[in-house]
């Protein structure tokens, strides 16, 4: 499926919701730190505000100015998306039981569709303002897989190289598999192209997520 090209305006990057608060809050603390009188330099202080504001307004994602351009907006995000999931791109069940060949199609969908992901997702942030998982690909994955599952390393448990016998394999269970697509959609996309160590080190933080204790009710 041909489509127009993606331009360099299309993937500018954009600021998501948590990311645009967190601007937000540079900018507050900035001001807070201008009208301070125990700050010496008000003319740094006063520089490094023009220059949060005026990086935070470049990179919010706009809301589209009129029903014109999100209609534009509405047809090229569905033109981005169908070229990307007919492209190749493996199915929810090929991503978690990574049959053989699975991380090299995985690797090759995402380089040759980078650009086009990286629009999609700019426009998601535009008609969608706010939402936390506006830009989440994971969701439009495709339900029907092309590759034979039989042989697949992973069965109920997410488990790679498992060749490597001079170490201990990192196996990520159903629930931290849940819990990798709370913290990061991104990551848990490429799970299956994660060297041991990074394993490792998501299941930590995975776990720091779900044995934090609940506050009690007050």
């Amino acid at each position: 499926m041909q489509i127009a090209p993606v331009t360099d305006a299309e993937i500018k990057p954009l600021l998501r919701p948590d990311q645009a608060e967190e601007a937000r809050k540079d900018i507050r603390a900035a001001e807070a730190k201008l009208s301070s009188p125990n700050i010496a330099d008000k003319r740094e202080a006063r520089v490094q505000l023009i220059r949060l504001r005026k990086a935070t307004a470049e990179q919010l994602p706009l809301p589209p100015a009129n029903v014109e351009e999100e209609g534009r907006l509405v047809a090229r995000s569905k033109e981005l998306l169908d070229h990307i999931v007919n492209d190749g791109m493996l199915s929810m069940a090929e991503e978690r039981a990574c049959p053989p060949g699975a991380p090299d199609i995985h690797l090759a969908h995402e380089t040759r569709n980078k650009r086009a992901i990286l629009a999609w997702k700019n426009i998601q942030l535009r008609l969608r303002p706010g939402e936390s998982e506006a830009a989440n690909l994971e969701r439009h994955r495709p339900k029907t897989s092309r590759l034979n599952l039989d042989n697949a390393v992973v069965q109920r448990a997410m488990m790679f190289n498992v060749e490597n016998v001079e170490s201990v394999t990192v196996i990520l269970t159903d629930e931290e598999l849940i819990g990798l697509q709370a913290l990061d959609p991104d990551e848990h996309a490429r799970v299956a192209l994660m060297s041991n160590a990074e394993r490792e080190v998501w299941k930590r933080a995975i776990h720091l997520l779900l044995d934090r204790p609940k506050k009690k009710a007050a």
